[in-house]
């Protein structure tokens, strides 16, 4: 299996450099880094497959001043080294992107800033798939999120779940920056409200290893609830081994989960109750201008018709950075770009994204979706 990952990302590398290299810039290029292989390849592949609806929109209008805009995907294997390595060495290719897009992983992120790769590169990042804390405060000038964090996800859900199931809580998370964050918010929702936090159980990364949390949870007595700071894998590993062990507590998860994948994996019977918070606008249903482009562009280009949370995500991504393009005028460049998306607001059709100088953060939309009895998502 390593192997055949190791043959991929060589292969995205090659392609990559074979697209880069060239003389003076006809296309404006957009890079990717993402995990399109292991545990998290259905998120990378998600993400692009959103953002590529935006691109070719407006490739199929004419492009941005008459340059198409040329999507490029890097597989990072959900490896902080890999994502660390690729970003380097795109930023530096012969033909520098215009912009990097929807980055996978708070430790991929946090190493991109540790070691200042970003600064080095000076090329903005629009859409990150993290909602750590950490990696806002303070923001970065180069770096634009257009989902709320962690904290208000997890404050979402403990406020709900403080009236539906009780005052006892358990929480899972990955043992690594992306859950140390989630954790943190967990402890400080609990706090706040008072609430008792009795039992915590952790796993490794990369890995769906669960079993040793599960006998944690499982052991606190009365637990109202559990809170699951982990991702699709992992996350459906846990339900499956709790409710098959007889754990009763009512479990909820944050919006870095596929709820179609955890159908698949564990089953509608097992899935059915899991509460997720979501951070982008509901995409089953065709109430705003903008999920109505979005299900309509999915017809005519997607190879996947079917509409999901994540890709939603990335057709926000992409759709915030066409309009960022435009406005920054035709052979867009740090400075220029940095000041359209630094501007006025983006109305993307009822869901509204906002950046500001020293304010990088987009969005703090969240809401809170359901599995239900068929295994579609409801809200």
């Amino acid at each position: 299996m390593k192997q055949k990952n190791i043959f991929c990302l060589s292969a995205a590398i090659v392609l990559a450099s074979t697209l880069w290299a060239g003389t003076a810039r006809a296309e404006l290029t957009v890079v990717q880094i993402a995990p399109l292989t292991g545990p998290l390849a259905d998120t990378g592949k998600l993400i692009q497959q959103g953002a590529n609806l935006a691109f070719q929109e407006a490739n199929a209008k004419g492009g941005i001043f008459g340059e198409k805009i040329r999507f490029v995907s890097l597989d990072d294997g959900y490896q902080v080294d890999q994502t660390v390595r690729l970003f380097k060495e795109a930023g530096r290719a012969a033909d520098k992107p215009v912009a990097f897009l929807g980055l996978v992983g708070t430790g991929s992120m946090a190493a991109l800033l540790k070691t200042k790769t970003i600064d080095q590169i000076g090329v903005p990042v629009v859409g990150v798939r993290t909602g750590a804390s950490s990696l806002r405060n303070p923001s970065h000038p180069l770096v634009y999120h257009l989902r709320a964090t962690y904290t208000a996800e997890v404050d979402k859900l403990v406020e709900i779940a403080a009236v539906i199931a009780g005052k006892r809580f358990g929480v899972m998370y990955q043992d690594d920056p992306f859950g140390q964050d989630g954790l943190a918010a967990m402890k400080d929702a609990i706090s706040k409200r008072k609430l008792e936090l009795v039992a915590t159980g952790t796993y490794e990364k990369n890995t769906t290893e669960v079993n040793s949390a599960v006998d944690t949870l499982l052991k606190a007595r009365d637990l109202a609830a559990i809170v699951l700071v982990s991702n699709t894998q992992a996350s459906a590993a846990f339900i499956k081994a709790y409710r098959d062990q007889g754990g009763a507590a009512q479990i909820y998860t944050i919006s870095v989960n596929n709820d179609v994948d955890i159908v698949s994996r564990i089953g509608v019977d097992q899935a059915f109750g899991l509460v997720i918070a979501q951070v982008v606008p509901f995409p089953f249903a065709p109430v705003l201008s903008l999920t109505r482009e979005y299900r309509e562009l999915l017809k005519k280009y997607g190879p996947d018709k079917a509409p999901t949370v994540t890709s939603m995500e990335g057709y926000i991504y992409g759709k915030v950075l066409v309009e960022a393009l435009r406005r920054a005028g035709p052979k867009p460049d740090q400075k220029s770009l940095k000041a359209a998306l630094e501007g006025a607001p983006f109305e993307l059709g009822g869901f509204v994204i906002d950046f500001a100088p020293g304010d990088h953060e987009g969005s703090n939309f969240v809401e809170l979706t359901l599995i239900s009895r068929n295994g579609s998502l409801i809200r």
